[in-house]
């Protein structure tokens, strides 16, 4: 591929993290649950990524655990509070928060036309439910209009307006565009996906403050005090181990070239096709995603074009690829069906380049003169 600018939905393994998956497997083949040296030293490997990764996200080693990735994470975290009353989350997450919190009978919190929260809105939906309440799940930045969330300050309100109730954060976008510290020493549970920061694919990770407070979503092994039996993939953890170190370390820097290259391509778009719509622009958003709104054309149509010219872009959520509906995301955010079936997402990365984006905008531009002369 050309021109790849779809990082919101994988990207490729950093030299240093698959470096780390080979030495890895080769010098701790053990089963860190065996009882022999050759386990225990493949333990204390084990005890040695949970400890770093716990550096970077606010919180003791004890409260990270290691998961197949963000969809089980999300999942253990909505499903795991089910028992303990009402889950709810904004209407704009991603589906492995949204479809287990509706699988429960939970319920969505809407968001504002930009698709943010609305605080004052927020506030009043704790306020009401709050005896009821378990969990409160809100993303730390949309996974597919790149709109910013302050979970710091939702996971105050949470706690002061339904105590009762937990604060989960779906990270997985933040993670190489800001510090994860802050947001993790204030939720109660917060859900990461080493791929979308340099990591291999099926490793993640679920912070959790209160193991009591969460019922397994699997039974039959002791791993992971309980909460997620099944042999770890001790290279996974600590190749993902090397990529959030890596990807926190640049996240500053990152976020700052990235938002030149956002600006640079939405300014772009402006001059070159002014009937597209930024969605989410007068919110705070993530500099890694561009989001747009296109009259007149489909995301399918669009796509087809931009592939055949070498460029790599997304109608949304990877996990909704091939889907005939519009998104969830759009949707909740009160754009109409048809303008939503025109949705094109553009995410970079320090790997983009100032004239991949240049060469996207004008790829677009003809593409979109084809559809609508």
């Amino acid at each position: 591929m050309a021109i790849y600018l779809d990082s919101a939905a994988t990207t490729a393994m950093t030299p240093a993290a698959l470096a780390e998956y080979a030495q890895v497997a080769e010098d701790y083949p053990a089963n860190p649950q065996g009882s022999h040296r050759a386990a225990r030293a493949a333990m204390a490997k084990l005890d040695e990524c949970r400890e770093r990764c716990a550096a970077l996200l606010g919180c003791t080693p004890a409260e990270v655990y290691f998961t197949s990735g963000a969809t089980e994470s999300d999942n253990l975290a909505v499903t795991g509070r089910v028992h303990a009353g009402l889950v709810a989350a904004s209407a704009v997450e991603h589906k492995a928060v949204i479809a287990p919190v509706l699988h429960a009978g939970g319920e969505l919190i809407p968001v504002e036309a930009y698709g943010s929260l609305d605080r004052d809105r927020f506030r009043a939906f704790l306020k009401e439910r709050s005896s009821a309440l378990s969990l409160v799940s809100v993303m730390a930045v949309n996974n597919e209009t790149g709109v910013s969330y302050p979970v710091e300050i939702l996971a105050g309100m949470v706690r002061k307006h339904a105590p009762g109730a937990l604060f989960h954060t779906d990270a997985v976008q933040a993670a190489v565009v800001e510090p994860l510290a802050p947001i993790g020493a204030e939720a109660d549970l917060l859900s990461l996906s080493a791929h979308k920061f340099g990591g291999p694919k099926g490793c993640g990770i679920l912070v959790a403050k209160d193991r009591g407070a969460l019922r397994p979503l699997f039974l039959g092994g002791s791993q992971e005090r309980d909460l997620r039996p099944g042999t770890q993939d001790l290279p996974a953890i600590a190749a993902m181990t090397v990529a959030l170190e890596a990807a926190q370390a640049s996240a500053a820097s990152s976020a700052a070239y990235m938002g030149s290259l956002q600006e640079r391509f939405e300014a772009l778009i402006a001059e070159l096709v002014p009937a597209a719509v930024v969605s989410g622009a007068g919110a705070l958003r993530s500099p890694a995603i561009t989001h747009l709104l296109l009259p007149g054309a489909t995301s399918e149509e669009l796509l087809f074009l931009l592939d055949q010219a070498g460029i790599a872009a997304a109608a949304g959520s990877a996990c909704a690829s091939g889907a005939l509906e519009p998104s969830h995301v759009v949707l909740a955010m009160g754009v109409a069906a048809p303008l939503a079936k025109s949705s094109l997402r553009f995410s970079f990365s320090t790997s983009t380049s100032p004239s991949d984006v240049e060469l996207a905008a004008k790829a677009l531009a003809e593409a979109y003169r084809r559809l609508v002369p």
